[in-house]
């Protein structure tokens, strides 16, 4: 029982956070306020998270972690790359407000949390050279360094959410999904 209390407790700081984060910016959110709203110690929160480093890459596992798992049972059993772009895609519109704000703040966030966030977002990368690896072993794509490819589809993902209500990207349609992934397909072939 005290056990499902901590777990509940910890989960409820973790959504509160995240909800601040979104609204306030990740470095502008206050600790203080978010214990208030979860209605906790603001001690707590540090129990759970000893820095607020911790509790931003743990809202950032919340928000994003699911996508992280299924790149990961995906990209183990094809060499499908449109398939794998479109989960990457589809999961990252899931939390798009989340995950604007994150690439927008992160710049000015303390090195060490870019450091944290960057380990954390690069488990996606792993994933798609793997499978643009067993591409270039069967020959459907042109041998090339599959991370430079992986680079440049993470960049421009993330160019477009930085830049969303400038760009008009506030939720990508599915035709301009297809559209990144058909001309990032395009630039792997022979």
């Amino acid at each position: 029982m005290r056990r499902r209390d901590k777990l509940r407790t910890k989960k409820e700081i973790t959504n509160v956070a995240g909800e601040e984060f979104l609204k306030q910016g990740f470095l502008e959110a206050s600790t203080i306020r978010i214990a208030e709203r979860a209605e906790v110690a603001h001690g707590t929160i540090f129990f759970h998270f000893p820095t607020k480093a911790d509790l931003i890459i743990a809202c950032l596992y919340e928000r994003l972690g699911k996508l992280a798992i299924k790149l990961d049972l995906r990209s183990r059993k094809t060499t499908n790359i449109r398939y794998l772009c479109r989960i990457f895609l589809d999961g990252i519109e899931k939390n798009s407000a989340f995950y604007s704000r994150l690439i927008k703040d992160l710049p000015l966030l303390p090195i060490e949390i870019q450091r944290m966030v960057f380990a954390s977002l690069s488990a996606f990368s792993v994933h798609f050279v793997k499978v643009i690896k067993k591409a270039q072993d069967t020959g459907k794509v042109r041998k090339f360094q599959p991370k430079i490819a992986v680079f440049y589809l993470f960049g421009m993902v993330n160019y477009l959410y930085s830049y969303k209500q400038l760009l008009g990207t506030d939720k990508l349609r599915r035709k301009d999904k297809e559209e990144i992934i058909d001309f990032f397909i395009n630039s792997l072939k022979k």
